[in-house]
């Protein structure tokens, strides 16, 4: 008995192959809503940040660090530059993020912006910002 079935079951394998061949590949994954990104005034396109994501801190707030291109670094260093003993304001979609004192000007490309935020609205304002998840934390298994 258990032959039969067993020639049956092949038997009808032919016939559901092509059903699960014409199954559409899985939709890739779609970008994120992006706001509008100012930096001292600036406007910095999405596709100028590598990578944006939500930082949580001993307290239990999470602030939001942005690592950005190399060009996009290099204007952010001659912005901040200039910013010396002034606070820089962070703004999306008009609305301020941060104003932090500058220091001194930002050479390597990444800005932390403090935290204000819980981890789930901390992600989402990092995925808004620049339009896809963060970069993973480990490249090299990759």
């Amino acid at each position: 008995m258990s032959r039969r079935l067993a020639l049956l079951l092949v038997a009808a394998l032919p016939v559901t192959m092509p059903a699960c061949a014409a199954e559409k590949p899985a939709a890739p994954a779609t970008a994120f809503e992006t706001g509008k990104l100012a930096i001292a005034g600036e406007a910095f396109a999405p596709s100028e940040v590598l990578d944006a994501r939500a930082l949580p801190d001993v307290n239990g707030k999470v602030g939001i660090m942005l690592t950005l291109t190399p060009a996009a670094a290099r204007r952010l260093e001659a912005i901040t530059g200039s910013l010396v003993g002034k606070p820089m304001l962070v703004a999306l979609d008009g609305r301020t993020l941060a104003a932090e004192l500058i220091r001194k000007p930002v050479a390597d490309g990444v800005i932390e912006i403090p935290g204000r935020w819980n981890l789930t609205d901390g992600e989402a304002l990092a995925r808004r910002i620049s339009g896809k998840e963060p970069l993973p934390d480990d490249l090299a298994g990759e």
